[in-house]
């Protein structure tokens, strides 16, 4: 077949897989499926067979898959872990072993699937809480007496009167014995088989091998070890990416099926994707889910964990846009000419070179985030909790071996870093986080001793914005201005009576923080944290609860540091900085 052909032929084969992925049901319209799900990659297998089990139409897949399909369905699907999950393990049996029978598979068959695949997974899945009693078959008094000994337990007489099989009497215990009755329907000494290998299997040693065995077919999906993924995380050098000399294309063989992947949504990687051969994005589909793996490796994710794949995807299509980005950037190439030459680069470094290349900013964020972290000024119980939203967050996400940034319009989740604008969004926050340090404790700003750090009652509970907001409002107050001190009910009165006018802020506390913003050289933080952080006072100050004896209630305030949130540093005069 010549090249042309040959992309050809691939373009539609992709095409149709992913089609196939994004809707399983669509193969009960197919009258090719013993030919069909044979040529399904293990992956694309397990992403069907999840959707159509939601549907309960497994029978379109399960009684035609191969071996290795069903043993990647359970090495995706039946693990948490490093531990077998049984329920979901059993489950998975017994789809498979109804799905024969259902086909009309002639005996024989399932025995044939089982030693195909590892049958020690089928000894592993049903043999915690399952008791094996060897018989004599001509032991009457044998029989009876097993009987006795689990008469509280479900029991199950083998075909062969050779075992008596006792389970919990639960849904997940009766698996086993409907596992149990499949296999020797299907083959008496097959049953036998895995009924002796119950009796005698040791769980520990027998899940040990298992996870040996499992780790090195997922190498094999791409999900390598943790310290070889690791290494995928390493930037790579931009002027040296920008000349790498392109690599030929290897297409697949004839035959062999290429991995369907979500489609690419938006960004650089979409348009050049979109220029490329249909035989070429179907190469850089199954180069693209190799990457999401790896990646799904060096954060430690569950292989098996959907939502998890989900977030590698976007996080790997989120960082090969910001590789080409920076790729492009800078170079001078008019317009016309910036799609031609990001294909050279994808051909020449391939989508997980184009990773490490948009990694670079990436690394170079996350150092700078635990370098913050590590000053000891924004965090005390974890990364960046003495930080106001958005910025500890922010630092918390950008602290990670992936870095990302937090959603600020919902202020809950994170989202992968993009885009160069995105990128400078993540340096501003940085910047933002060190600048409120500055601001809270330097003495050109307000100057507040550390030490009312570990003096409060819930250190978890405290931000560096309540020490600022407290630290502005002393400093307006009429009796020891600029001193320091937890509020008491008094002073609170106080600020409620003189700091509002009409319910807002009297003006001079935004513009006594803009001031020393400028004394401290950060005179363009200054807005962000006018707006972020006294906000917050404006509203607890018009908002503040009395008692019955007419006083401000102390246990309904928040955002400022109160006597009550330092009451037993108050009683005992002891402060918890050591």
């Amino acid at each position: 077949m010549n090249p042309p052909d040959e992309l050809a032929r691939v373009g539609r084969e992709s095409d149709l897989l992913q089609s196939v992925v994004g809707d399983p049901v669509a193969l009960e319209q197919r009258d090719d499926l013993p030919r069909f799900v044979p040529t399904l990659p293990p992956v694309a297998f397990v992403q069907i067979a999840r959707g159509l089990r939601d549907e309960e139409r497994l029978e379109l897949v399960l009684p035609h898959a191969t071996s290795e399909q069903l043993t990647a369905l359970l090495d995706l699907d039946g693990w948490v872990r490093d531990r077998v999950a049984i329920d979901r393990s059993r489950a998975w049996l017994i789809a498979i072993a109804d799905a024969y029978v259902l086909a009309g598979k002639e005996r024989g068959a399932l025995t044939q699937t089982i030693d195909e695949m590892d049958p020690e997974m089928w000894t592993m899945a049903l043999l915690p809480g399952t008791a094996v009693f060897e018989l004599d078959p001509d032991d009457v008094e044998q029989r009876e007496e097993a009987l006795a000994a689990v008469d509280e337990l479900f029991t199950y007489e083998t075909p062969d009167g050779g075992f008596v099989v006792a389970v919990p009497d639960t849904d997940v215990g009766r698996m086993v014995i409907h596992i149990l009755e499949r296999v020797y329907a299907d083959d008496l000494q097959t049953g036998r088989r895995l009924a002796l290998s119950l009796r005698g299997a040791i769980a520990a040693q027998l899940e040990e091998d298992l996870l040996r065995w499992r780790q090195g077919r997922l190498a094999d999906l791409g999900f390598i070890d943790w310290d070889e993924a690791m290494k995928l995380l390493r930037p790579l050098d931009l002027k040296a990416a920008r000349e790498a000399a392109a690599a030929p294309v290897a297409l697949p063989r004839e035959g062999e099926a290429l991995v369907a992947f979500p489609s690419v949504q938006a960004g650089l990687l979409r348009r050049v994707l979109g220029g490329l051969s249909a035989g070429e994005q179907g190469v850089r589909a199954r180069d693209f889910t190799l990457l999401i793996n790896e990646l799904m490796s060096a954060q430690r994710f569950e292989p098996g964990d959907a939502k998890a794949q989900e977030r590698a995807f976007h996080q790997a299509e989120a960082t090969v846009n910001l590789g080409l980005e920076l790729l492009v950037a800078g170079v001078g190439l008019p317009a016309a000419e910036q799609d031609a030459f990001l294909a050279g680069r994808v051909a020449a470094l391939g989508l997980r070179g184009l990773f490490r290349v948009g990694y670079g900013p990436l690394a170079a964020l996350r150092k700078t985030a635990l370098a913050l972290h590590r000053e000891g000024r924004v965090s005390i119980t974890r990364i960046g909790s003495l930080l106001d939203r958005p910025w500890g967050p922010a630092l918390e996400a950008l602290s990670r071996w992936f870095p990302e940034l937090p959603i600020e319009a919902t202020s809950v989740g994170v989202r992968p870093i993009a885009t160069l604008r995105d990128v400078a969004r993540a340096t501003e926050l940085l910047a933002q986080a060190g600048a409120l340090a500055a601001l809270t404790f330097d003495p050109r700003g307000y100057a507040v001793d550390a030490q009312w750090v570990g003096r409060v009652d819930e250190p978890d509970r405290l931000t560096l914005g309540d020490l600022l907001r407290t630290a502005a409002l002393r400093a307006h107050m009429s009796q020891e201005p600029g001193r320091f001190a937890a509020l008491t009910a008094g002073d609170l009165a106080w600020a409620q009576a003189h700091l509002l006018e009409d319910g807002r802020l009297i003006p001079a506390l935004a513009t006594d923080l803009r001031t020393r913003c400028l004394a401290l050289g950060i005179p363009q933080h200054a807005e962000a944290f006018v707006q972020g952080l006294l906000p917050r006072l404006e509203v607890e100050l018009g908002g503040l609860e009395r008692d019955a004896a007419g006083d401000v209630d102390l246990a309904r305030v928040g955002g400022v540091l109160t006597v009550q949130r330092v009451g037993v540093w108050l009683k005992t005069g002891l402060s918890a900085v050591t």
